[in-house]
């Protein structure tokens, strides 16, 4: 209901993809006119969901949704066509909805949302490689295809090439030849990514924004580890009762037990693409929902009693869903501030920006909320270096033909780097006035 509601708090990352495909449409290019670190599939798609809805918390919200329901119905086809379990049901689908639901923010349209859907397609592949008997090599070109495709939405997706790889090696009698095809298939998106932001001329920007983004860790002190482990702890401990469950019990062929050890696989790979991702929120670790789903649903098909079973489901979906709502809002006073940090503030006190262009500097974007971005310099981690080295010649540079380009009618000074570049840049401080009473600057008329 929370989310039919609208109600959900917004991250600043939500905000930031909102904002990217606002920009997209209009006829901004991406990373040379748009500084952000966020993959170059998963930016068009934003750009298409604002083309045919518009920028909105809501819609993008709706559109997760939506991307969660066909995760569901796949996931549920992977295993049952598959064969992974002793016989076919509906517990995986009705488990990944639950593994997808344990965090609000996993319900954001984020790039690991969008990657998990590929990484469910690579699944399907290798399982049909294992019950390939006519020795063909097309379900491993199509699952490095994937991960290579996948790799595009997320930054670091690239980990499940390497699960790829082991899959292969440890369940598989791969050929040589059947690697080079999984790597090829890998390689290939990012060779036509490559060929065109090279022929549109952003390549540059392409490189420095993605190919080396920087893996930084800087939120891991603000966000408690208790809060990951409040989240996922129980559902992990009922997922690793599953494996026991799913493991000792003699009905399953060797082809079966293979698949489950490849989920067992995807889980380890899920958790290391979690600590390499450029923040620790929840929703990075969306790549475990097929691992949780699988043995949470083996856990459920594997014990006996009447009732029990139902029972017992009935409890554990009724402290997720309590977790759930506690980390959205408080409930009778009590409750915990899930991802405090990256939230924003729906509402600002500075009334002249509403509906305006502006730039924001530092980490906290929330006013962007109720206004437009108004410059290149979007995301504050890849802009900083530009905008607090205003001694370095290159930097005034690069500042100086953002600005030429595109002038935002307010400046919201967070980190009071922009007294520095007037002064080293009077043409531009001839343009811009301090906004009485603040630290801000508007645009002359």
């Amino acid at each position: 209901m929370l989310y039919i509601l609208n109600v959900l708090p917004v991250l600043n990352t939500e905000l930031e993809w909102m904002l990217i495909g606002e920009r997209l449409n209009s006829d901004k290019s991406l990373y040379s006119e748009i500084w952000t670190n966020t993959g170059p599939l998963s930016s068009y798609f934003y750009g298409l969901v604002h083309f045919l809805l518009g920028r909105g918390q809501f819609y993008q919200e709706i559109v997760a949704f939506c991307i969660l329901f066909v995760q569901t119905i796949l996931f549920t086809l992977v295993v049952n066509n598959n064969k992974a379990y002793a016989e076919r049901n509906y517990l995986p689908g009705l488990f990944y909805a639950v593994a997808v639901s344990l965090s609000f923010d996993a319900n954001k349209l984020s790039p690991a949302l969008l990657a998990t859907t590929f990484l469910l397609l690579a699944i399907n592949s290798i399982f049909r490689h294992i019950d390939n008997n006519d020795g063909s090599s097309e379900p491993v070109f199509e699952m490095g295809l994937f991960l290579g495709i996948g790799s595009l939405f997320w930054y670091p997706f690239p980990v499940f090439l390497v699960w790829a790889l082991l899959s292969l090696i440890m369940f598989t009698p791969v050929k040589f030849n059947q690697i080079l095809l999984l790597v090829l298939g890998f390689v290939l998106p990012a060779f036509i990514t490559i060929l065109f932001f090279y022929l549109t001329g952003s390549f540059d920007e392409f490189y420095a924004f993605w190919i080396q983004k920087g893996i930084s860790l800087e939120f891991f002190k603000r966000i408690e580890v208790f809060e990951v482990l409040l989240v996922y702890g129980l559902p992990i401990l009922l997922s690793i009762f599953g494996m026991f469950k799913v493991f000792t019990n003699s009905r399953y062929s060797n082809f079966q037990n293979r698949k489950q050890q490849i989920i067992v696989l995807s889980g380890i790979f899920a958790l290391v693409a979690f600590f390499f991702s450029d923040n620790l929120a929840t929703y990075q670790l969306l790549s475990l929902s097929p691992f949780l789903a699988f043995f949470m649903a083996g856990y459920f098909l594997h014990i006996k009693g009447t009732a029990f079973p139902e029972i017992l489901f009935l409890i554990f979906l009724g402290l997720v869903l309590t977790i759930n709502n506690f980390g959205v809002s408080p409930f009778i006073g009590k409750g915990y501030s899930h991802l405090e940090d990256m939230r924003i503030e729906k509402e600002t006190e500075k009334s002249y920006i509403k509906g305006r262009s502006i730039l924001i500097t530092g980490p906290k974007n929330g006013d962007y909320f109720l206004a437009k971005s108004g410059s290149a310099y979007l995301n504050w981690n890849v802009s900083k270096f530009d905008l607090t080295n205003a001694d370095i010649y290159e930097s005034l540079i690069n500042i100086d033909a953002v600005f030429q380009k595109e002038m935002p009618e307010f400046i919201i000074d967070n980190e009071q780097v922009f007294p520095k570049i007037f002064r080293r840049i009077p043409a531009l401080s001839q343009r811009y006035e301090r906004v009485e009473g603040t630290r801000n600057f508007r645009l002359k008329d």
